[in-house]
């Protein structure tokens, strides 16, 4: 993952004039995805900076969210719509990212006789 590629996307998805003081933010997101590589995936794999920069993003709305009041006739840029689209780009950026992450979903599995079970 290349750390300043992850920094000029989050800038560019959240508009900003300079990510910087979002660094911490950005940095937890970036290791947050590595957790979740496999162990025979590709660190620097260029998939991983948009789905990184998007998880960014999103954490970012849900904080400035909490310190933005919504009026009526707020822009469709704030507010709910922009997290709606927040999480839209981490769901396809993760998907981009599916060969290189662990599935960690739970399942529940019947198995009798060494049939069923998850795969």
């Amino acid at each position: 993952m290349n750390d300043a590629r992850v920094m000029q996307l989050f800038q560019l998805l959240a508009m900003l004039p300079d990510a910087e003081p979002w660094r911490d933010l950005a940095e937890a997101e970036m290791a947050a995805v590595k957790a979740e590589l496999r162990s025979d995936a590709d660190p620097d794999d260029p998939r991983l900076d948009p789905y990184a920069a998007a998880r960014a993003f999103l954490q970012y709305r849900r904080l400035t969210a909490q310190v933005s009041p919504t009026y009526a006739g707020t822009s469709a840029g704030s507010g709910q719509g922009a997290y709606n689209l927040a999480e839209q780009f981490v769901r396809a950026y993760r998907a981009a990212c599916a060969p290189l992450l662990r599935d960690d979903t739970f399942c529940f599995s019947a198995a009798q006789s060494g049939k069923g079970g998850c795969t």
